[in-house]
């Protein structure tokens, strides 16, 4: 059996996570639809230590996490809530998250070292340039450079009907008597094989197994019930370790 490693329980619904490996942390977003109030931490995973939790920003809704590198975080701010094409972007230190720059006008496609590439939504949408640091306009690099190999591991999805389906929801068939719908997340690692799928039990309920390559059951959790819908990369590895969030308000972690 698994050991786990850390539970945290948020007023509000896990929204969005980014992970920073390099210094060992992992931003939350969760959003409480109740009071329209979106709060955001930072927990050091390693060794289970928030570097903040529960900050609400001074707009305290129409924010979201977008992105975060070599010390910044970067928020995407909803210009008008009536058109949600109009985005600016506030940027962060991830020590203390202190506002160090904010850009009225950028939408954020992909960050690449510490180039930030966008563009604006005003009359004439045109691509843009930001240094990560300062968010200052800059050109655009000449030459490409690689990306850099992700240290996270996601789970590949398969949709009912594909041959892959099929064969693992028999597998868990036999295994727990049980009939899959709709989708299911697949990924080995490490000699442990990872399933997240989906029942029908009065409703969507989704569950996350671990196996041995054996086929020795190591954890099964039920994380969420009387679901709308199907989610995606519903789990990662990360450090040796497993992460996914439970019934939308709490973040588990066990030892691989």
């Amino acid at each position: 059996m698994l050991q786990r490693k850390f539970s945290h329980v948020f007023d509000g619904v896990v929204w969005n996570t980014v992970v920073l490996p390099d210094e060992n942390v992992l931003l939350l977003e969760v959003r409480d639809h109740a009071r329209k109030q979106v709060t955001f931490s930072a927990l050091h995973y390693e060794d289970d230590r928030f570097l903040w939790h529960g900050k609400v920003l001074e707009e305290p809704w129409w924010v979201a996490l977008a992105d975060a590198a070599d010390g910044m975080v970067l928020m995407t701010l909803y210009i008008d809530t009536n058109n949600p094409d109009r985005k600016g972007m506030l940027a962060y230190t991830l020590a203390d998250l202190q506002l160090q720059w904010w850009h009225n006008d950028f939408t954020l496609a992909r960050r690449q070292d510490d180039c930030l590439y966008g563009f604006s939504s005003g009359v004439g949408s045109k691509p843009l340039v930001l240094a990560l640091h300062s968010g200052k306009e800059i050109p655009a690099p000449s030459a490409v450079v690689p990306t850099a190999p992700d240290v996270v591991l996601r789970p590949q999805q398969y949709g009912d009907g594909t041959e892959y389906f099929r064969t693992v929801a028999k597998f868990l068939r036999e295994k727990l008597n049980l009939s899959v719908v709709l989708s299911l997340e697949y990924v080995e690692y490490n000699g442990k094989i990872f399933i997240a799928y989906y029942t029908q039990e009065q409703g969507l309920v989704s569950h996350l197994t671990v196996w041995s390559d054996t086929g020795e059951l190591l954890l099964q959790e039920k994380t969420g019930e009387h679901l709308k819908g199907i989610g995606q990369d519903t789990f990662f590895i990360l450090s040796g370790c497993l992460f996914f969030v439970k019934n939308k308000h709490e973040l588990i972690s066990y030892f691989l």
